[in-house]
């Protein structure tokens, strides 16, 4: 249960029915390092309810993001959010059992210590790393190496290599670079627009000199052949704080891109959109994932009916026209041309 339950620190997704008559529930305060599957888990000695009504109710198009400090109503069976204006229950004090530390495939880890004190902040811990998928736009914010030291056709582990640099005034000494090629090109699922193209992962650098035309720069790491004419860009450091942020409009978009390229998109795995800063996506935004609904085959009516929300997933960076998002939690597969949409309160 480990891996499951860290993932979703700060995705708690309820279900917003109107109480029973005379229920007295119990009130619990969300606290930070509270997770889904540990409130259904002790309350309704079931970690599996949450994602699978989650999945499936057509009323939870627009589910609650619960902040630490917020109250939960426990039912006989089911939890509800305690609106802010309702009267409240007399509240349960309960202890919370220490969330388990995990790392899920060395990648994401909750940020430890977890307080038992109500928080005004969520964050979490995610991973750096490469690139993946580079926007039509970014392309022209991209250096390359030109020439080596040598003749040797392939460059590995500690050559120098020269550099081309598109903005080589804001080039200095030490900064870190990852290294990539180019791969197939990317299409939006919908207007077939260019979006921009794949991207392996050949390595890292770190720039050493710079000189009036070109910068110098010392391979740090080689995980594939890096060849003349293999592109650089600014390597995204690892193991940055996210703090989790509201949304400020409501704007929808498409997946676009995987980062390593796969057919089937599951949890922990960073994909690309097409909401970028100029849509209003910032980092730590929180994204819907979904599919349109097909009708069952007894349907009485030609209607749209709502979507089946597949996913969420923490937007990690944000560039004009796209964006990196983490994949939190996954109730079904999950695939480039599913749509995307903010959290909105």
């Amino acid at each position: 249960m480990t891996l499951r339950k860290s993932f979703l620190l700060a995705c708690i997704l309820l279900l917003p029915l109107t109480a029973i008559a005379g229920q007295n529930p119990q009130i619990y305060t969300i606290k930070k390092g509270d997770t889904l599957w540990g409130i259904s888990e002790q309350f309704l000695k079931d970690p599996y309810y949450w994602p699978n009504l989650w999945s499936n109710n057509p009323e939870l198009l627009n589910p609650h993001f619960i902040y630490p400090g917020q109250k939960l109503a426990i039912y006989d069976g089911r939890i509800e959010i305690v609106p802010a204006e309702a009267p409240q229950a007399e509240e349960v004090v309960t202890e919370q059992p220490a969330t388990e530390s995990a790392e899920v495939a060395e990648e994401l880890e909750v940020v430890e210590p977890l307080p038992t004190e109500v928080q005004e902040e969520i964050t979490i811990k995610i991973p750096g790393g490469g690139i993946g998928f580079l926007g039509v736009d970014d392309l022209n914010s991209v250096g390359r190496i030109i020439d080596a030291t040598d003749n040797r056709l392939i460059l590995g582990t500690g050559d120098t290599a020269f550099l081309e640099m598109d903005k080589l005034g804001a080039t200095y000494p030490g900064t870190r670079l990852s290294i990539f090629s180019l791969g197939d090109k990317v299409y939006h699922p919908v207007s077939k627009k260019l979006m921009g193209y794949q991207v392996y992962e050949l390595g890292t650098m770190e720039i050493v000199d710079v000189h009036s035309e070109v910068a110098s720069g010392r391979i740090v790491t080689a995980l594939r052949e890096i060849l003349r004419g293999s592109l650089v860009a600014p390597y995204i450091i690892g193991d940055p704080v996210i703090s989790l942020k509201r949304a400020q409009s409501a704007v929808s978009g498409y997946l676009v891109a995987t980062q390593r390229g796969q057919s089937t998109i599951g949890q922990f795995d960073v994909v690309f959109t097409d909401l970028g800063s100029n849509a209003g996506v910032e980092v730590g935004n929180l994204l819907h994932i979904s599919r349109p609904r097909k009708a069952s085959t007894a349907s009485l009516a030609d209607l749209k009916l709502p979507d089946i929300l597949v996913g969420e997933g923490l937007v990690l960076s944000a560039s004009a026209q796209s964006s990196a998002v983490l994949v939190l939690k996954a109730v079904d597969t999950i695939d480039v041309g599913d749509r995307v949409s903010t959290f909105m309160e």
